[in-house]
Order: C-alpha cells, then structure tokens, then sequence
C-alpha cells in the first residue's frame, strides 16, 4: 500500500501535465475532458471490440434503438417504431426522416442496410457479427423503412442492435476512406462529431449542432450542451488518481481500486455507479493449444486460485469474487457455472494428465516443461494480479510466462496471434447469452478465442437464442454455463465494479454502464456556472 500512496504523491507532478494536454480543452469553458488509461487501436465499429472505441462511437454515431441503464428496457433512437412479426423472424424499422450526418447529409434506409450488412459481410471478418442473428435478408422497402429477416428468431435482437456495433455510419465515407476509415475520421449521425485523434494521448469531439434525435432516456434531446468533449488518455494510475483529486480532468471511471475510497472522500468530488454494469475479469484458455487442450490442466489452473484472497488484497475489496464466468446479477445466470478453490484437487489433476514434477518444482511431460504462456495488456493491475496468479499456478508445478505488449497492441494480438495459449481479459455484456456467445464455434477465431469446438455448447447457445420463452432460453444457457466450467474454458476472476467519479465543474455526469461505459451519449452534461 505504501507504494501505492507512494505513487499518488508522484502523480500529483504528473497531473500537470494534464493541465498541459488538456489546455486546448480548458481554454474553453464549454469543453469537458474526461481521463481514461487505455485508447484503441482505431474505431471502425464493425472491427474493433475494445471498450475504447465503444465509448467514442457512442457520442460519434447512433444505433437503430438505445438502452435504458437497466440494460433492457429499449427505447427508439434512429428507428421510431418498430414490429416484429409473431414467429419473431421479420423485424420492420420505421426511421426518422429528420436525421443528418456530421457532413449534413441526409440519413436514408440505404445507410441502415449498408451498415448492417456490412458488419455480418465475411469480408469484413467482424468479430462482432454474431450479434446481428442469422439474417436471411436486410432490405430498404422505402426512404424511411427498413426490412431485417432472420433465418431463425433471435431474442436479443434489439439488445445487440443498441451495441456500439450496431451503429449506422454513412456508406459514402467507408468507400472514400478505405482502410484509413476509423483511424482518419468517421462521419455519424451521433450529438458530437469527428475533431481530433492522437493515438494514445486524447480524442477530441466537437458537438454536433443539428443534433435533435437522441433517446428518451436524457432530458435533452439535442444538441449537447457542451461544445467539446476530450478523452484523454492517461496510462499511469497514479495521474489518473491525481488529476482527478485536483482538477486535472473533469470526470473518470476508470480510478484504480486501491484509489477509490480516498477519492470518495474528497469533498470536491461525486461518485456514482450505474443501476447494471458487467465487466468480468478472467482468463481464456486456448483448447488447441498443446500445454492447455487438456481439461484437467486448465481445470487445475482454475482450482489453484485463492479468487477471495486475489479481489481482497488486489482488487482491493472494491470488486467481487468471480466464481462463476457470469456475474450472479446477470439475466440468465446459473450457479451450474460455479467454480471454486482446491489446491489438492489441482495437484491431483495434473498427477492423473501425467505431469511430473521436476527438481524445480515445474511439471514436465515428454521433456516439456509447464510453461503455458499468457498475453495480457501491460497495465499496472495486469501485472500486479498476473504476477500473484504466477504465485498461485507455481504452487502447483504450472510455470505461467508473462507475455505483456502495450494494451491496444495486446488486444490486437489476442485477436489475431496463434502464438500463445491464454490471454487474460475484462468482458463487458448485458446478459448471460450475450457473453456465452464466445463458445460457439462460428465465433472462432474471435470472439471464441479459446478455440471450443463442441457441438453440444453450439447447440444450447442456439436454442437459447430461438427460445421464445424465458424459461427454455434459461435452461439452454444454464447448460452451457455448466460446460465453460467443467471444462475450465476460462478461469474467472473477478467482477469489477463502475465508479464514476466528477468533480464539482460537471453536472449531469449520470453513468450509464452499457458495454461498460460510464458515458453514454453525453446529452446532458453541463458546465457548472
């Protein structure tokens, strides 16, 4: 803890230099800046997965429908209505006719259907398509009407739909841009615009004065009462504490744990917390890779964690146990999920897969050491939990290898590498069949970046997606919840809270959580007079 502390008081330096990347931002008293840790590797919304890019897209564009922050209820957002027919496969979207991009064009049902088919087009290899349902055909029928026909029903159609993948982006500027579209600009419909990227150092957004269309959910519709919004990148944790406790940015979410209950304590700051956020902390287990295929091995990599002791004194106490992938709060859990902490049933496991311990205490088999070697963002809470995990598996004769590149290069690497054989993540979801979808076998190689090919997992996550009552969609899930952990797919580890914290310069700061973004569209944000 000292060194914690310790860190903050060097940070207090390092948040001037807040002052200085933001000044631009400040100069102007109708800007808002908001700290985050991690930027993203670009932000075309139909190739990139990260929170990073959610949380701009976003502000930059809008969805067919928008979520309230109960993670259910649906509201219109581009779409004004909507019908679904009664076997649940033709969904008919009316749009609004008064929508324009950032550029002043026109929003028509061509850009919806562009958009939508864009994302499931295999040519766009989108780890997100899954999310779109098996689509059979997404026609304009008219100017303002768009028709989506599924293969097979879909009951979480519309969830999805309101994802940062979903958005609607104008289908002229894909074509003009080419592969520098998401990283040079991107022309939306959302209340700001396009102003500046610097990758990872801020993003600048610059409000979008037609705006008149946003959700129900915020007083104002339109357009945002701030002119500008900054995202500024700020890796190290003890900058971000500091620039938070003294005014180096206006609002955060993502304060490290061991910060949060001296920053609740600061009087010139309010903390808030979204009604549902999901945001699970575990790692991944690649079941084609030849240290991780067999199952007692990576069940003895999940039994050997003490999760009480890792949230307890690395979390510090501000997250919950991960006993289970899915967090219990969540639509769909289902305790058949549950796992648990047994060192000698661990010990045992790998004694019965036929690895021996050598003279150093590491297991060997046919002259292979133990060795599996996990990619995870160079992140101080990464390398701080990772680093007690390597603790727990040694324990156990299992020797885990760091692999820890810069995060947005980690990200791209788990994504796309074939060279490792775990990986360690935070997974963002709103119900239990939405984060289960990264078993099935059509989501490899991402999001299925554990490589399960099972026919039995695939056909419950199907069911539970057709299901038309509640009762046989939870079933169908709860069987599947009870194959990711006994098969160990994943190791969970902790279910990580939302703290946004604003100080006494912003209000209308209200955390929204969907993706696990504290920011949603950013309509009613104010400037304190």
């Amino acid at each position: 803890m000292m060194k914690r502390r310790d860190g903050f008081k060097a940070g207090l330096a390092a948040a001037g230099l807040i002052f200085g990347r933001g000044a631009a931002a400040q100069a102007n008293r109708d800007a808002v800046t908001i700290l985050v840790r991690n930027d993203s590797v670009g932000f075309d919304p139909h190739k990139v997965t990260g929170r990073g890019a959610a949380e701009i897209l976003f502000m930059i564009t809008d969805t067919l429908v928008a979520l309230e922050d109960d993670q259910k209820t649906v509201h219109p957002l581009l779409a004004k209505s909507w019908t679904v027919s009664p076997d649940g496969l033709t969904y008919v979207f009316e749009l609004r006719d008064d929508v324009t991009f950032h550029s002043g064009r026109k929003l028509t049902a061509e850009d919806v259907v562009f958009s939508l088919k864009r994302l499931i087009d295999p040519a766009t290899r989108s780890p997100a398509a899954w999310r779109a349902g098996a689509v059979k055909s997404i026609t304009a029928t008219g100017p303002t009407t768009v028709e989506y026909i599924l293969e097979r029903p879909y009951n979480e159609l519309l969830l999805q739909l309101a994802q940062s993948f979903g958005a609607i982006i104008d289908r002229e500027e894909v074509a003009a841009m080419g592969t520098e579209y998401g990283s040079r600009g991107l022309n939306g419909t959302g209340p700001f615009r396009w102003g500046e990227w610097r990758p990872r150092d801020r993003f600048v957004l610059n409000r979008h004065d037609a705006y008149r269309w946003g959700p129900a959910i915020y007083d104002n519709r339109g357009p945002a009462h701030v002119r500008q919004v900054v995202w500024q990148v700020v890796p190290e944790e003890s900058t971000i504490v500091a620039s938070t406790a003294t005014g180096g940015g206006d609002i955060t979410y993502v304060a490290p744990e061991w910060a949060v209950e001296q920053l609740r304590r600061n009087p010139r700051l309010t903390v808030t917390q979204p009604r549902v956020s999901n945001y699970s902390a575990f790692l991944g287990l690649r079941t084609n890779r030849e240290l991780t295929a067999d199952p007692r091995v990576r069940q003895a990599m999940s039994l050997c964690i003490n999760r009480e002791e890792l949230v307890r004194t690395l979390w510090f106490g501000q997250a919950d146990v991960a006993t289970s992938f899915i967090n219990p709060v969540t639509l769909d859990f289902s305790d058949r999920g549950r796992v648990g902490f047994d060192k000698a049933r661990a010990e045992a496991l790998l004694d019965q897969a036929g690895w021996a311990r050598g003279g150093d205490g590491i297991r060997t088999k046919d002259g292979k050491r133990l060795a599996p070697e996990v990619i995870a963002a160079n992140t101080p809470g990464w390398r701080a939990r990772l680093g007690a995990i390597q603790g727990y598996m040694r324990a156990v004769g299992v020797d885990l290898r760091l692999l820890m590149p810069e995060p947005a290069a980690a990200m791209a690497q788990i994504n796309a590498s074939p060279n490792y054989d775990a990986y360690a993540l935070f997974t963002p979801y709103g119900t239990a069949g939405e984060a289960l979808m990264s078993f099935h076998s059509r989501n490899i190689p991402a999001p299925n970046r554990v490589n399960w090919r099972d026919a039995e997992t695939d056909r419950q996550l199907d069911a539970g997606q057709v299901a038309l009552q509640d009762a046989a969609r939870a079933e169908a899930y709860a069987k599947v919840q009870g194959i990711v952990a006994e098969q160990a797919l994943v190791i969970p580890l902790a279910h990580e809270k939302l703290f946004l914290f604003t100080n006494q310069r912003v209000t209308g700061a209200k955390p929204h959580g969907i993706y696990n973004c504290g920011i949603y569209k950013g309509l009613d944000l104010r400037i304190a007079r």
